[in-house]
């Protein structure tokens, strides 16, 4: 076996180990259950007014409540914001401890004789990032079903006030010209940013020797961020994240905010594999 098809192995067998894992089961759980109480207290009466409405036959000249106006990706809410606001702890639980685990159970010393180093930290990240990223995006997708399901999905009108998108808005012309797009983007904004957010316990694993500590550093640091951001009057991860609520005045800060996150992964990533010692 070349290392090419051992690289190719050890991620599968570390994406295993990280979704046949009952934290993973718990993270997901948690986030659909606040999809479900969104879904009760928000989607279901929506419903039932719609339901009156149509039954009523008045509603020219309105923008009947449906599924792009209503369901989470879009709508904001109490139920979004403490989505969102917890997502870096539930990203975090799966499998941020891993490597730090590997080593204290000289997990590694076994690996390090079969594969390089390098490629072994790479399938640690790569499988980081996309536990992260299923994690956050996963609810989501079901709550734009389950509201699919519900509610009919009415074109956006532009010039109805109803919607959390203006001019302000980096997205509003493609959410109502392409709304579909919109949930798409939706998704990727959250499996991508929250994926990144969940590698700073990859780079935290090499710096703090307690478990817990490093399961909780995302999660620190990215409220830690959001109070800084809401300190000085720009918007955090936790508002453009919600890609809905990205503004053009805040895009600049995003994007820094995302390259400067790659650059400390990258560096941790070839410090730890250029380093003799495991960890």
């Amino acid at each position: 076996m070349n290392q090419e098809e051992k690289m190719n192995k050890l991620i599968k067998i570390e994406l295993e180990r990280a979704f046949k894992n009952k934290m993973l089961i718990i993270s997901v759980a948690i986030g659909l259950i606040i999809v479900g109480f969104n879904i009760w207290n928000e989607i279901i009466p929506a419903r039932k007014t719609l339901d009156k409405l149509l039954e009523m036959g008045k509603y020219s000249g309105i923008q009947l409540p449906g599924l792009y106006m209503k369901w989470m990706g879009v709508r904001p809410g109490s139920y979004v914001f403490l989505y969102y606001f917890i997502m870096p702890l539930l990203t975090a639980l799966p499998y941020s401890i891993s490597i730090l685990m590997d080593v204290k159970k000289h997990y590694v010393n076994n690996i390090f004789t079969r594969i390089d180093k390098k490629k072994y930290y790479k399938a640690k990240l790569f499988a980081q990032f996309i536990v992260g990223g299923f994690v956050a995006s996963f609810p989501l997708v079901i709550s734009f079903v389950v509201t699919a399901m519900i509610l009919p999905a009415f074109k956006p009108e532009s010039v109805s006030s109803q919607f959390n998108f203006s001019k302000l808005s980096v997205f509003g012309d493609l959410f109502f010209k392409a709304p579909f797009a919109m949930a798409v983007i939706v998704f990727l904004f959250a499996f991508v940013g929250f994926g990144l957010i969940n590698c700073i316990a990859y780079i935290f694993a090499d710096l703090v020797n307690n478990r817990f500590m490093v399961a909780l550093t995302p999660f620190m640091i990215y409220f830690f961020y959001y109070i800084v951001c809401s300190s000085i009057g720009r918007d955090g991860p936790m508002e453009y994240l919600t890609a809905s609520k990205l503004r053009y005045s805040e895009l600049k800060f995003m994007i820094i905010d995302m390259v400067m996150l790659i650059v400390l992964i990258t560096v941790s990533y070839f410090v730890r594999s250029r380093r003799k010692d495991a960890i």
